[in-house]
């Protein structure tokens, strides 16, 4: 099995190969990639580092993506063991590592849209908007099939994620769904509990 194809077909069953037949330096090799696919794109119109040479943003985004992609995996396999385990789950951190790496393939496909978009514009795609509508510093047409392209695999990578949480946890996928929105909650929450700390600070 191929799970970088069959991944589109057979979404269980190449979670289950994953889970039982590869380990975690494959994991770790998977999130890597998922990182470094979308880390153009993820930094695309952000302005953070505008007074940087080229070369140097690169690396900073290729850097960042990573760490923040790992950091990432790290604290979403504990979640969802934890929280999976407290509705019933029975699934272990090592099983849910492969799992989660294995919902992150559909994102290594995007990898040439980030290509493309580099080439096309250049340092000129990571800088703070100018154009009138001041979204982005992409052709409006370019933008929108990328955002389209990135729906369809954020909602398939969502059915994906449920399905892993369910084959680690001997659960339905309705249930993985569940536990995935309460993870996602719990980060709002917090992010909102954040903001209004700050905002209280300054006002």
């Amino acid at each position: 099995m191929n799970p970088f194809l069959s991944i589109w077909k057979h979404p269980s069953q190449t979670i289950q190969y994953i889970v039982d037949h590869k380990t975690i330096p494959y994991a770790l090799m998977l999130i890597a990639f998922s990182s470094l696919a979308s880390s153009f794109m993820g930094f695309a119109d952000s302005g953070f580092f505008e007074q940087f040479p080229f070369p140097l943003i690169l690396f900073l985004v290729l850097f960042l993506s990573l760490l923040i992609g790992t950091a990432g995996f790290g604290l979403t396999v504990v979640a969802y063991t934890w929280i999976g385990k407290l509705l019933g789950g029975s699934g272990k951190m090592r099983q849910m590592g492969l799992a989660v790496a294995a919902g992150t393939i559909p994102t290594i496909w995007t990898a040439p849209i980030g290509i493309i978009a580099l080439f096309l514009y250049g340092e000129q795609l990571f800088a703070t908007p100018t154009n009138p509508f001041g979204i982005t510093n992409m052709s409006i047409g370019f933008y929108i099939l990328n955002a389209v392209i990135m729906m369809g695999i954020s909602i398939f990578s969502i059915v994906v994620q449920s399905k892993a949480i369910g084959i680690v946890h001997q659960f339905s996928a309705w249930r993985g769904f569940g536990t995935l929105l309460i993870f996602a909650g719990i980060v709002i929450f917090l992010l909102l509990l954040v903001v209004a700390s700050i905002l209280a600070i300054i006002i």
